[in-house]
């Protein structure tokens, strides 16, 4: 799946992690992962800057979930599909 087509998909979830330094954002963001099923998309709001250029999305590649990453204003937005 190329990461464009979650653009325009509505989350089924969103998760909201601003305000949280790492490792919690991925720790809770991959619990928050885990109980959706197969084929949702959770939107994770993220405003510290490691976990959401580094930790978040080495946890998506580690797994084979596709994301994207979309900077807001001070925060950014991460939508990420669960997949098998």
């Amino acid at each position: 799946m190329d990461p464009e087509d979650l653009r325009d998909v509505e989350p089924d979830e969103i998760f909201d992690v601003r305000g949280e330094t790492c490792p919690f954002p991925a720790l809770h963001s991959q619990k928050k992962l885990k109980r959706l099923a197969v084929g949702m998309v959770l939107e994770i709001l993220i405003d510290h800057p490691p976990a959401a250029e580094e930790t978040v999305p080495g946890l998506c590649s580690e797994n084979d979930w596709p994301y994207l990453l979309e900077k807001e204003n001070n925060y950014w937005r991460i939508k990420i599909k669960k997949t098998g």
